[in-house]
């Protein structure tokens, strides 16, 4: 696709978004309030102010996000985050100023709700289906980008077959050369150079000879990490092993307010009714308190104090892990492990801060020890918030410790950490809940 193309689907995208804005706005104004212009003047004009200033901080907002920016192999992770991003970003905004201005009064917080839901919910169709017609388009046309590849190394294979799985990217590679001495300069038939790290000053002035784009391509493919990232200390490139998506602010304070939200709607409607009569229950089976509470390691490493509805009976070894048979688990346990309510009570540790909704499961300090052993980067899982669920356990391999399935959970977990988007955790949580592991 040639970047004036890129210019007119970016256009577009952005005036089909807009309009979703405007009729989210107008559509929930027109049928909360009526025709305000004439039923009430002094509404209609603050309603016409906010209305302005959602357009503007989204016109804004967007160009600093890159919402609606497509690159080449546009990826729908990446291209839901910013719109995310901006989406937050805006309605913290509004309320500030709204707040600051003191015009709280004007605004129903029904409306609000319903507008910004709404463009939420057709933002996100909108960009599925463009990024599905998208590679619809890169799939079949032939308007790609030809490369020419120099250098030896199985690099250029893997990048081979990484093109031919995703056409949608953009690129083909016509050409593989061994060594620059190769190229013929005066039959110029292809898009771009790719070349090896040792042939970039060379690589330069041919590139430049001939005005065409230069990449450079680094044997990363050799790395055990999934991602990895270019930084730059003043001039000096970096390149960054395994980045988190939650080591930038936003990215942390979308997480956490989603934590502290859905954690009290747990605790407030259903922890209030459960409690007490998982409690009785508790009670009736078996002697001693109603929570148990257990020593896990958290993130960093820290220690932290785990809480559950007590599934075992009190005089019990509770410091090994349970099996699907286990004489220590009462009548009543065994229905709560069943469908997991047990852990329900680890909603007062994500209020708390010390776990999140989603993340990798903490283990008891027994078991930390044994995975440290047994599994090099093992280590890796703690540098975010332990979860009450994870995509290990969205994907169902949670339980036994075979060596197999240990690693398995450990490279689901560090996926996690290496991608963590706000849809990924949608994503887990729905299929936690639904037990559809093919969504994740």
């Amino acid at each position: 696709m040639e970047s004036r193309e890129i210019r007119l689907a970016e256009f577009v995208f952005f005036i089909v978004d807009a309009v979703l804005l405007m009729s989210s706005f107008l559509i929930w104004a027109l049928f909360r309030f009526g025709n305000l212009a004439v039923e009430n003047p002094l509404y209609f004009d603050q309603y016409l102010i906010l209305f302005s200033l959602v357009f503007f901080l989204w016109f804004g907002l967007s160009i600093f996000f890159k919402t609606h920016q497509l690159d080449v192999g546009v990826e729908i992770r990446k291209v839901l985050s910013s719109f995310y991003r901006l989406v937050f970003t805006k309605l913290s905004l509004i309320a500030i100023i709204v707040l600051t201005l003191k015009t709280s009064v004007y605004y129903s917080r029904i409306f609000l709700f319903l507008f910004f839901m709404t463009y939420l919910i057709s933002g996100t169709i909108l960009r599925f289906i463009w990024i599905r017609l998208s590679r619809i388009y890169y799939r079949n046309t032939d308007s790609v980008k030809t490369i020419i590849t120099v250098g030896k190394g199985k690099r250029w294979n893997r990048l081979s077959a990484e093109l031919s799985r995703h056409p949608e990217y953009g690129y083909r590679i016509i050409n593989q050369l061994e060594s620059l001495k190769d190229l013929d300069t005066e039959l110029q038939e292809f898009d771009e150079l790719w070349v090896l790290p040792e042939d970039m000053i060379s690589a330069t002035s041919v590139a430049d000879k001939l005005g065409i784009r230069l990449r450079l391509v680094p044997d990363l493919g050799s790395l055990v990490a999934n991602r990895t990232r270019l930084v730059s200390f003043g001039n000096i490139p970096i390149i960054e092993i395994r980045p988190e998506p939650l080591s930038f602010f936003l990215s942390s304070f979308i997480k956490r307010s989603m934590d502290i939200i859905l954690s009290l709607i747990g605790m407030i409607f259903i922890l209030t009714w459960l409690t007490p009569i998982a409690g009785v229950l508790i009670k009736v089976n078996s002697r001693g308190s109603i929570f148990y509470s257990q020593k896990r390691i958290g993130s960093d490493g820290h220690k932290f104090r785990i809480w559950k509805y007590r599934s075992m009976y009190s005089d019990s070894d509770q410091n090994t892990q349970a099996e699907i048979i286990d004489d220590r688990i009462t009548l009543i346990g065994r229905f709560l492990r069943r469908f997991h309510l047990d852990e329900l009570p680890q909603l007062w540790n994500v209020f708390a801060g010390d776990m999140s909704i989603v993340g990798p499961r903490p283990h008891m300090i027994s078991d930390h020890s044994e995975y440290a052993r047994a599994i090099n980067n093992y280590g890796i899982r703690h540098w975010v918030k332990p979860g009450m669920t994870g995509l290990a356990q969205a994907r169902g391999l949670s339980g036994s410790k075979d060596i197999d399935l240990m690693n398995q959970r450990i490279q689901a977990d560090i996926y996690y950490i290496e991608n963590w988007s706000f849809l990924l955790d949608l994503k887990i949580i729905l299929s936690t809940l639904l037990g559809q592991k093919k969504w994740v």
